[in-house]
């Protein structure tokens, strides 16, 4: 794990309870992009050795020249927050909404000028109408398996018509997600986004399927819904789960995480998917599923924050969570 993202899980630890290091207080983290020297026209070096014959530089000097690197950085970074909407989460809702301006405003400001973002609401729902009452103990369903699976339709061969359901992007306002570059004024996304997060509402089934709902989103069978939200090469998908329960998913992560990869060919692997959420402190404590999904594309501890600290989303969701995301901008691949 690179440098900033430990910085980032140190300040979530910190909202959650934990006490700063007196060495990291005041501290912060500077932006900054790494780009290649242009090669001259001509192949051939414009600096003046005061030679006047125009002599190529000395072996030593060639030595000193730095190593090439791999090309690397994202041109755009596609947003999926994976929102629970189950009896229980207005509060959370409406917190994540009053948080997003300043996180947006803080992503615009942290990414290259320029990169193209789209940002995508689905929900924790699989089964639309559900009225079951779903309980958990010790972090884990109390159901049995029979009764998960009859609240898990599989969006390929029994879809359930649902608005952001089984994987499908919760439509709001006439918009299944929204478009802008960093650098355009954020006031329309923050305005959209922070009223269909409260919209996508409360009445979903209480067995919630996050990680299920992730691998979908990037499924074929979604496309009628979701087709180009999700981008391929050199874009960043970052998923961010809003949940107060454990993940109840049928299927195993390690199959939502091969959907996503499946629709990133391209793009190269784990360095271009990048997660997060606030969740119960259960979670990531048990390596219960929803855990497991999120350390599944190469980070041992992705950020994260309590979601019942709600007065400390702001720690967790502003400017340590947009550098974050900027850094792993940066590593993304140019195929």
């Amino acid at each position: 794990m690179d440098s900033r993202r430990l910085s980032v899980v140190a300040a979530f630890v910190v909202s959650c309870g934990g006490a700063p290091r007196d060495d990291d207080e005041g501290a912060t983290l500077p932006i900054t992009f790494t780009t290649s020297p242009s090669p001259t026209e001509g192949g051939s070096s414009s600096t003046n050795t005061g030679d006047s014959s125009g002599a190529e530089a000395s072996d030593t000097e060639k030595l000193d020249s730095p190593p090439s690197q791999p090309a690397v950085g994202c041109e755009a970074i596609d947003f999926l927050f994976v929102i629970d909407n189950s009896e229980s989460m207005d509060t959370y809702q409406q917190a994540l909404a009053e948080q997003f301006p300043a996180f947006i405003t803080a992503i615009s400001d942290a990414v290259p000028l320029g990169t193209n973002i789209h940002v995508g609401i689905t929900t924790t729902d699989f089964d639309d109408g559900c009225d079951a009452v779903e309980a958990t103990q010790s972090c884990q369903s109390t159901a049995s398996l029979t009764e998960v699976q009859a609240h898990y339709r599989d969006p390929s061969v029994d879809p359930d018509g649902g608005n952001g359901t089984q994987g499908r992007l919760f439509e709001y306002a006439q918009q299944r997600y929204f478009e802008l570059e960093s650098g355009d004024d954020p006031a329309p996304l923050t305005e959209w986004f922070s009223a269909a997060a409260v919209a996508a509402g409360e009445s979903g089934c209480s067995f919630e399927m996050p990680v299920a709902a992730a691998g979908w989103i990037a499924d074929p069978a979604n496309d009628a819904t979701n087709a180009g939200f999700l981008r391929d090469a050199r874009a960043l998908l970052v998923v961010f789960v809003l949940t107060d329960e454990p993940d109840k998913s049928v299927e195993s992560e390690s199959v939502s995480r091969q959907r996503i990869l499946d629709a990133k060919p391209t793009c190269g692997g784990d360095a271009c998917v990048f997660t997060g959420g606030l969740l119960p402190t259960c979670v990531p404590e048990i390596n219960q599923k929803l855990w497991q999904f999120l350390t599944a594309f190469g980070s041992d501890e992705p950020p994260w924050g309590d979601i019942g600290a709600t007065s400390e989303y702001a720690t967790v969701f502003g400017d340590a969570l947009a550098v974050a995301i900027a850094d792993a901008c940066e590593d993304v691949p140019i195929p």
